[in-house]
């Protein structure tokens, strides 16, 4: 060797060179772990993009290791009492080294003593490559457990799963009232209760939004339901009307009296008993038929409401035929519309 400084950087060489063994399993080693905790975790907690996180822990550890590496780089006496103990030089290195700068009697001789043997010496064997068995067992341990627990199923899954679907659920919920609301919104007649709508929904829309989790935004749903069904149907007073007229109608006859002060009494009462008519139609006169006919027909042409107005009238030409079954089905469909009458003046009610 020409120089001391010579000897140093080749030792360091080896020195970086076996160590980059150790350091790249201990990267390996940290990398495994890494994946290995978030898999663990995600089969007791429901981790979003799991093996994301995980791979995302692996350039971070060998960063983390790299850094290290480089930060415990030896100083150049450490590598010289390194290559006297393993290379048997009786400390000839590290006392030239620690001599280099002097100039005694003896110093010139050790440094070239040093070198001599340094020379004769295989440097690198100071710093083998070489890896430690049980900290590699450890590695490939540790890998074919993380390796096995993300290929494994998972039961956060189901968890994960049914998260994303109420995530689904509560944005098709948003995108209806946003739809609703543009409809509304885009209607050329507006009708009376349409702001009311519109405040309904936007409401609904602000909790859904503001809400902590998908299940709660979908709570705030069924509330705006309830007010919606609660606003007035315009059609409420014309089938109102209808069901007076109906009833008034009904007073002249001899088959629909009973029913007439059911209707009176309440659109639900009514609906009963045009039901239990409409069970009576067979047992009726040919008299009687004609007279209800006439009732019916009456209240068709008074109805407003198309709907009433088209059972009625269906009612009527059925019986004015003699096919009562169509009559009673004509009947119970108008039953149908005044449960529907009672169930929205109960709505306004509240």
């Amino acid at each position: 060797m020409s120089s001391l400084e010579a000897v140093v950087r080749k030792l360091r060489r080896s020195s970086a060179r076996a160590s980059a063994v150790h350091y790249l399993l201990h990267a390996l080693l940290a990398a495994g772990a890494w994946i290995l905790g978030v898999v663990i975790l995600a089969r007791f907690v429901p981790l979003e993009q799991a093996l994301r996180v995980a791979a995302f822990g692996v350039p971070v550890a060998f960063a983390a290791v790299a850094v290290a590496w480089v930060a415990a780089r030896p100083a150049p006496i450490s590598l010289m009492r390194t290559a006297d103990l393993r290379l048997g030089l009786k400390e000839r290195l590290s006392t030239a080294w620690e001599r280099r700068l002097d100039a005694g009697p003896m110093d010139g001789a050790l440094r070239r003593d040093a070198l001599e043997k340094a020379g004769r010496a295989k440097l690198a064997a100071a710093y083998p490559v070489g890896l430690r068995r049980g900290e590699m067992l450890l590695t490939v341990a540790v890998a074919v457990a993380a390796a096995a627990l993300v290929l494994l199923p998972n039961p956060m899954d189901q968890v994960l799963a049914q998260r994303r679907a109420d995530r689904h659920a509560q944005a098709q919920a948003a995108a209806t009232i946003a739809a609703a609301q543009k409809k509304i919104a885009a209607a050329s007649t507006p009708a009376p209760v349409d702001p009311q709508v519109q405040k309904i929904l936007q409401d609904a829309k602000a909790k859904i939004a503001a809400a902590p989790d998908p299940r709660a935004a979908l709570q705030n749903i069924t509330p705006a339901e309830q007010k919606l069904l609660q606003l007035s149907d315009p059609q409420t007073p014309a089938r109102a009307s209808a069901a007076q007229n109906l009833a008034n109608n009904l007073a002249a006859t001899n088959a629909g009296r009973t029913t007439s002060q059911a209707l009176a009494a309440s659109p639900a009462q009514g609906a009963q008993s045009l039901r239990d008519l409409a069970s009576q139609l067979q047992s009726l006169s040919p008299q009687d038929r004609a007279q209800l006919a006439s009732a019916l027909a009456a209240a068709a042409q008074q109805a407003k409401d198309p709907t009433m107005a088209a059972s009625l009238r269906q009612a009527s030409s059925a019986l004015a035929s003699g096919d009562t079954s169509a009559a009673a089905i004509a009947l119970n469909d108008l039953a149908g519309q005044l449960d529907s009458l009672q169930q929205q003046e109960s709505n306004d009610q509240q």
